[in-house]
């Protein structure tokens, strides 16, 4: 007999009532399993005690044993105690200020801390049954091998379910952030050849070294549209994690890895998790979202906000039809941080349509040979298709400069005294600046414009470190 499956049987019966200890004795490695089996069967009292310490105590056990097996469950945080809501807090690191000797008024202001708050809420409420049938009762009876196989089988059918869920969303949270543009993302050349895996190593590598320095780069607040001033944060390297596909794991070694990463091998295994695939499938193993373009994640472990609510065990017995039901109930969130760094490795860019534009003033007034950068806001925030393009409607008033390749920030150049209009479009969307653009002033008035527009810069600043 099985040392385990002994122990486990006669830790029910201590567990047990006054019925079940006049008829089931204490296991001994001589003890027949017809007589053990045997009230179960035919005393209804002692069958559904059984029954109920069966799962709860044994196949409940197993099942958390074999759940920790889950390779992405170290991304696993706390526990949530009670309640469905709760929320993330960031405080910004406080911006330094010139200091002023003749600043009494500052003694009395009020700095604001620059607080961050992200809303998440628990997402998976899901129900894993499974009927047990009084006649494959009677056939796991007949030998103690075939009582453990049917444990076994029956720990099988709650755990796997839930084992294999877990799994699979833990990938989607990936999917999900980078289907929606919700998470940095680098656009590399999948590592099929020694030189595009060396190249993909040197960018994990460089992420890895950047996370480590305070840093809006890398986290996500400002690219979904966050109010205030851009985070700044960092990782601690023993918290930065990566999955990858197992086709990208198969064209780097290793040692490469760790060499990489600066770490030994045997605790890069501990971070470099690996997976089959990124794809979201519905419930009915369909494939709902092709994840082909991601090859993995670099990201400090908080970006997974991964809790379990609660996990139990519901049963009954169904003298209608001489089954036990049992139903395994599984409650979790499921979500990512805006806070935290990530970045996603992915062969393309995934395409978030604009579905909005507006610029950060109606207007704008520059002198010749002055020139002001122009914020423009799309909706969604994160939308990045198709390409914003501008134009003026006098491009020998003014000029223009993309500063960067989202084409949402832009640089005017005033070439001569004059209106015209700035018109951006993305697609069917569009919206428009007027430009004046006013002859060079006097040298004492440039110079009187100078002094006011250092401080308005100054206010500026000191309100946004008050905000």
């Amino acid at each position: 007999m099985n040392e385990g499956l002994k122990n486990s049987l006669n830790r029910i019966r201590e567990l047990s009532s006054e019925i079940y200890h006049q008829y089931i004795p204490i296991i001994t490695d001589d003890t027949n399993i017809t007589t053990f089996g045997t009230p179960i069967l035919e005393v209804p009292e002692v069958a559904n005690e059984f029954m109920k310490a069966l799962v709860n105590r044994i196949v409940y056990t197993q099942f958390e044993i074999k759940y920790f097996n889950n390779p992405l469950q170290i991304l696993e945080g706390d526990r949530i105690p009670l309640g469905y809501a709760g929320q993330d807090i960031y405080v910004n690191p406080a911006k330094g200020r010139q200091y002023n000797v003749e600043d009494f008024a500052g003694l009395l202001q009020k700095y604001e801390a620059d607080v961050k708050v992200q809303y998440n809420t628990v997402n998976l409420d899901l129900q894993y049954p499974v009927t047990v049938a009084r006649h494959k009762l009677k056939q796991a009876f007949t030998s103690w091998e075939n009582l453990d196989s049917f444990i076994d089988q029956l720990s099988n059918s709650l755990y796997n379910g839930a084992y294999i869920d877990e799994y699979q969303f833990t990938k989607y949270l990936v999917a999900g952030a980078y289907r929606g543009n919700n998470v940095n993302i680098i656009e590399v050349q999948a590592p099929t050849t020694e030189q595009t895996a060396k190249q993909f190593i040197e960018q994990a590598r460089l992420a890895y070294l950047n996370f480590q320095s305070p840093s809006t780069q890398y986290n996500s607040w400002k690219l979904i549209g966050g109010e205030g001033r851009p985070i700044t944060t960092w990782s601690n390297p023993e918290d930065i994690v990566m999955i990858i596909r197992n086709d990208v794991r198969a064209y780097t070694d290793v040692n490469v890895l760790a060499d990489a990463f600066n770490i030994s091998k045997t605790d890069l295994l501990g971070r470099i998790l690996t997976v089959d695939n990124f794809n979201v499938y519905n419930d009915d193993g369909t494939l709902n979202y092709d994840g082909s373009n991601i090859l993995g994640i670099i990201a400090d472990k908080s970006w997974f906000r991964i809790k379990r609510q609660d996990m139990y065990l519901d049963e009954f017995y169904n003298a209608n039809n001489r089954t036990w039901q049992y139903y395994l109930n599984l409650t979790k969130m499921y979500q990512y941080s805006y806070f935290a760094n990530a970045i996603v490795f992915a062969t393309a860019l995934p395409q978030v349509t604009i579905t909005g534009l507006s610029y950060n003033t109606p207007a704008i007034s520059i002198e010749e040979g002055d020139r002001e950068g122009i914020e423009i806001t799309t909706t969604p925030a994160n939308a990045n298709t198709p390409t914003i393009t501008y134009e003026l409607s006098d491009t020998n008033v003014a000029s223009i400069t993309l500063d960067n390749t989202n084409n949402k920030h832009i640089i005017i150049d005033g070439l001569t005294e004059g209106t015209t209009t700035l018109t951006a479009k993305a697609g069917n969307v569009s919206t428009t600046m007027e430009i004046t653009v006013t002859a060079v002033a006097s040298y004492n008035v440039r110079k009187t414009r100078k002094k006011n527009n250092i401080d308005n810069e100054n206010n500026n600043l000191d309100n946004e470190n008050n905000n």
